[in-house]
């Protein structure tokens, strides 16, 4: 199509609905009137695509002037000609790959922001800053500036994340990398790039969405939530908190209560007294009993002091969840992994015999605690089900509370004797000073 110019009428009928290629003809319309904006202002390209990275940060150029470098490197990652300035050919078949694309090739087109050539290897800053540029791009919607720190320090967790599975910056190692520990790094440039060419429109569907804290975190940063949302569909949207030690007590009583009934997803985050933050998807309700549950979407991870996800190893093992409370033969308390005799990842009934192994058949190899027994300093649990599982567990509560009442105009003696259901579901009665605060701002 050589240089012709950004309007449409420099190109033929043909020409023009093969660059439509995926896209509809409201979508191409924005592309155009984008392509005639940046042929006559170079700098309101820049602008737009902008990260909105303080000038100040000089230790960060690409983040800095990303416009400028997402303009070059829209010049060189599609088959038209290299020229020193885009036209319309060269527009839409960028975004083209960057937003319909498959993954390895929408992760070719953001490598190229920092290596127009494709050709090169890329410094340990560099990758740094594609991965805070994909953590900005994700809250494209917040004030970024304010969380600059959070999103850098979480890039320092990927990068030594990286590093330990390859010695050299290669796209070919970033595929792999991130196919393994950001399975969905891609779809939140996709979506940034979709919501920046399709602005006026949105109804235009992206493949990934922010996750909403229902409250703030006592662990996470904003970056460590994004890079769990970029393990699953499930973890983007809203998380709702439902347990957190800081107000609920580290009671494992406690724990339970706000667990059981809720009829989604969760995940578990935690902080051990020595530093390390980590966790595990569950992707199925939790249920009291003696044998495991759960499915192939669940996975371990640590967040600190560097970046490590488990999934489902897809092996024999099937020993997903387990949660037993009243069981005497077995164990009681929390787990993941392993068996019954030996979890992967184990919180005890009282929170302070925790351990974790390095391997189990159900979830890949790798240690997501620094030692194998840890002291728990922050505990929280998310639920992933939105409003649905919320009033589920709702229901449950008011199930369990209307039996215990019946139970106890038979006979309340047989509750006060068991400890476990006496805090549990009957706490307001027996229970006196924080523990009754805790339960009655439970039940409202």
């Amino acid at each position: 199509m050589g240089n012709k110019g950004s309007s449409r009428h420099s190109y033929s009928a043909s020409e023009i609905e093969a660059l439509k290629g995926p896209f509809s003809d409201s979508e191409f319309d924005c592309l155009e009137a984008l392509a005639d904006a940046t042929c006559s202002n170079r700098e309101a390209f820049e602008e737009h695509f902008s990260l909105s990275v303080p000038q100040d940060k000089e230790d960060m150029p690409v983040l800095v002037n990303f416009g400028a470098s997402l303009y070059t490197a829209f010049l060189h990652i599609t088959d038209e000609p290299v020229t020193t300035e885009l036209t319309m050919p060269h527009l839409a078949k960028a975004a083209a790959l960057c937003i319909r694309s498959s993954s390895s090739s929408i992760l070719r087109c953001l490598w190229a922001v920092f290596d127009p050539t494709l050709e090169q290897d890329l410094n340990d800053n560099q990758l740094h800053q594609l991965f805070t540029a994909v953590l900005l791009m994700a809250d494209v919607e917040k004030d970024t500036e304010k969380k600059i720190n959070d999103y850098v320090n979480t890039a320092n967790s990927m990068v030594a994340s990286f590093q330990l599975s390859a010695t050299e910056v290669t796209l070919l190692h970033l595929t792999t990398w991130a196919s393994r520990t950001f399975p969905l790094m891609h779809t939140i440039f996709s979506t940034w790039m979709s919501k920046k060419c399709f602005k006026s429109m949105p109804s235009t569907r992206t493949s990934y969405s922010t996750p909403e804290l229902s409250h703030a975190s006592d662990i996470l940063s904003r970056g460590e939530a994004i890079v769990l949302s970029g393990q699953s569909a499930q973890l983007q949207n809203q998380w709702d908190r439902l347990y957190t030690s800081t107000q609920d007590g580290l009671s494992f009583n406690r724990l339970c209560y706000h667990l059981l009934g809720y009829s989604g997803p969760t995940l578990i985050v935690c902080t051990a007294t020595d530093g390390a933050t980590f966790g595990a998807y569950c992707d199925t309700p939790w249920r009291d009993q003696s044998k495991f549950f759960g499915g192939p979407g669940c996975f371990l991870y640590r967040l600190r002091p560097n970046l490590l996800v488990c999934p489902s190893s897809g092996q024999s093992g099937t020993n997903y969840m387990y949660f037993n409370t009243k069981g005497v033969a077995l164990p009681r308390g929390l787990g993941l992994g392993g068996t019954t005799s030996k979890c992967r990842l184990f919180f005890d009934e009282d929170l302070d015999d925790c351990y974790t192994a390095l391997k189990c058949n159900t979830f890949e190899q790798g240690s997501i605690t620094l030692r194998a027994s840890f002291q728990i300093q922050t505990l929280e649990i998310w639920g992933c089900g939105g409003e649905e599982s919320k009033m589920a567990q709702k229901g449950y509560r008011a199930e369990t509370a209307e039996l215990i009442n019946k139970a106890r105009k038979v006979d309340k003696s047989q509750f006060v004797n068991n400890g476990f259901d006496r805090e549990m579901f009957l706490g307001k009665t027996f229970g006196h000073g924080t523990d009754a605060a805790r339960i009655a701002d439970d039940e409202h």
